[in-house]
């Protein structure tokens, strides 16, 4: 290829959307196609690929942190950004790869720190008695997560035909969340889980196996939102929002209950192994060093067994 043959951004990212297609998710793909569209290519699109310097990339970010947001004013979340910087890196690592293009990007995001939140046992104990007095789908959605760790996306799958109620067990087999498509709208996917580590069966607890056995509807419905459609995310996360301020529960996200579920369990001496299992983590290691948060009260315990 000659040196002075001029290859865009952008048609280098449409090869490396070609080259990824059958090896990422639906809902990966569209989320790539979605950024790279909104965020990447009006700024990168037709700028040649050789010219793409290190110093336009951090401009770029610079820029995104301060008012990056597409709707008004407002800067984009570290978390958000990140995925941005990430498909540049890709785009440019393929070029590298296929045209001999040498790959100057190299920035990398660095993620915020957020506190994990886990519930306490007064907390979860409340808002299981909440949620066990006259509930609703939403209410079931949140109990199983609560005492499964299930992901909301596996949540808003999860049907009546999933629970297993002769041995007591719940199938994820399912995801749920909405993504963009290429003409600007968006429209809520049912996909494969997460992961394949991510399709897996849970025993239920006794007390969980009994109230969902007690409400149980036909196998097609799904439980959260009691329709033959899947419940939007969004919305469940917004009730759930609202039923903690009702049991005075504060900063607590939804994905905390998966957090909480795990540190729970550690306390109680689970098996590694298992609660990897449970979690849909494909190894221990992102078990202990994800979602497994020892509280002083662990520390202590372990601490007063040391002895002169």
């Amino acid at each position: 290829m000659s040196k002075k043959h001029k290859i865009t951004f952008e048609q280098i990212a449409q090869n490396w959307l070609n080259d990824v297609e059958l090896r990422v998710k639906p809902s990966t793909l569209e989320n790539y196609r979605y950024l790279l569209r909104r965020h990447i290519l009006p700024i990168f699109g037709d700028v040649d690929m050789r010219r793409l310097s290190p110093e336009k990339v951090n401009c770029f970010v610079e820029n995104k942190l301060k008012n990056g947001r597409l709707r008004g004013k407002g800067q984009l979340s570290r978390k958000y950004l990140k995925d941005i910087v990430s498909i540049i890196r890709s785009v440019a690592k393929y070029a590298a790869q296929m045209y001999d293009i040498p790959n100057k990007v190299h920035c990398k995001i660095r993620s915020e720190r957020r506190e994990t939140r886990v519930l306490k046992g007064s907390e979860r104990a409340r808002l299981a008695k909440r949620l066990m007095t006259d509930p609703s789908g939403y209410d079931f959605g949140i109990l199983i997560s609560m005492y499964t760790g299930l992901r909301i996306g596996e949540i808003c799958g999860l049907t009546w035909g999933d629970f297993d109620e002769n041995d007591k067990l719940i199938h994820v087999r399912r995801t749920v969340q909405r993504v963009s498509d290429n003409n600007g709208s968006t429209r809520l996917l049912i996909g494969e889980p997460k992961t394949a580590s991510s399709v897996r069966t849970i025993p239920l607890p006794d007390f969980l196996y009994e109230v969902l056995k007690r409400y149980k509807k036909s196998n097609e419905t799904y439980i959260a939102s009691e329709t033959a459609r899947p419940p939007e995310p969004a919305k469940l996360r917004r009730y759930f929002k609202q039923i903690t301020e009702e049991c005075r529960i504060k900063d607590i996200r939804f994905h905390d209950l998966r957090h909480s579920f795990a540190t729970e369990c550690v306390k109680l001496e689970f098996d590694i192994k298992s609660l990897s299992e449970i979690l849909g983590h494909s190894n221990v290691t992102m078990t202990l060093n994800r979602y497994v948060h020892s509280s002083i009260e662990m520390k202590r315990k372990f601490m007063n067994l040391l002895k002169i």
